[in-house]
């Protein structure tokens, strides 16, 4: 059953005549009686009783117009929708939960100056959250981490056809300017025993972390959990804990240290599905990779 075959049933339905409903379809009455004959032999009924100066429908024909009024109702709904992608102005965009807020406010912010028809709507989660929502369609492209070094295995698999590398950041122990550390210039691993810590319960190095830890027999004492970053700047600031945690540059009331025997270092950068054809995030993937990270990250503070 095609679509225009059900078109055709209709008018005629609703003008009464095969000669009226040509009309309106703007069609000969030939080639019309001709595809409703297709459609009845596809059905297997007869739509229409022939003959009268009025075309009136069967039994099968009253029961099959309330099913053609459904399918052209339904028809136009599908297109009336989807007409609207032609013109989909919103970027749905995954982002670390191990990112700054300002970093990524700033990032946006001159995205939309640049574009500003473009929303971007924001999606947060962790490494595996993002890219089950990427492979799922549930965000168009993703701001992530690509690869990790110092990890015995990996975790990430970064693709040059799918991702695009943003920046690099180093892993350091942030230590609020309070604390005796803070006068330091490194400090080891076996000094955090029985220190105030602070988990990032997203860290992306969590599990290497807890086993460099473990096989070290060292105890930190964890006074707090935190899930995203700017919390953690906060718990630090007030004097409550140290933590291990990627280095961002001119946070106040903290400094950052690095730690003689731990060498962690995460990748950050875009990724988007294979085969994606999307201008949208064409133009959002160019407008990053171009963006200078450092500086802003300066104007974020």
């Amino acid at each position: 059953m095609d679509l225009y075959q059900v078109r055709y049933f209709l008018a005629i339905a609703e003008t009464g005549t095969f000669s009226r409903a040509a009309e309106r379809l703007y069609l000969s009455q030939p080639s019309l009686s001709t595809g409703i004959k297709k459609l009845e032999q596809e059905l297997g009924v007869s739509l229409f009783e022939r003959g009268g100066r009025r075309t009136v429908l069967t039994a099968a024909g009253r029961s099959f117009m309330e099913k053609a009024q459904v399918i052209m109702e339904q028809y136009q709904a599908a297109l009336h929708e989807l007409k609207g992608f032609n013109d989909e102005t919103t970027l749905r965009l995954g982002v670390l939960s191990t990112m700054r807020v300002a970093v990524l406010a700033n990032l946006v912010s001159s995205f939309q100056q640049h574009y500003p028809h473009i929303t971007v709507e924001l999606h947060d989660g962790t490494l595996e959250t993002l890219q089950d929502g990427l492979e799922r369609g549930y965000v168009d492209v993703v701001l992530t981490v690509l690869s990790l070094r110092g990890v015995s295995q990996p975790v990430v698999h970064a693709d040059s056809q799918t991702s695009t590398v943003l920046f690099r950041q180093p892993l350091r122990l942030a230590v609020p300017l309070s604390h005796p550390f803070s006068q330091r210039t490194s400090v080891r691993l076996a000094e955090l025993e029985g220190q105030p810590f602070i988990d990032r319960i997203n860290c992306e190095f969590f599990p290497q972390e807890c086993q460099m830890l473990d096989a070290a027999h060292i105890r930190p004492k964890v006074v707090y959990r935190a899930s995203h970053e700017e919390w953690v700047f906060s718990l630090i600031q007030a004097g409550l804990g140290l933590c291990i945690m990627p280095y961002w540059q001119g946070i106040p009331g903290m400094v950052y240290l690095p730690v003689s025997d731990l060498d962690f270092e995460r990748t950050i950068g875009l990724k988007w599905r294979q085969h994606q054809q999307s201008e949208l995030v064409q133009q959002f993937c160019h407008f990053a990779a171009s963006y200078d990270w450092q500086s802003k990250e300066h104007a974020a503070l």
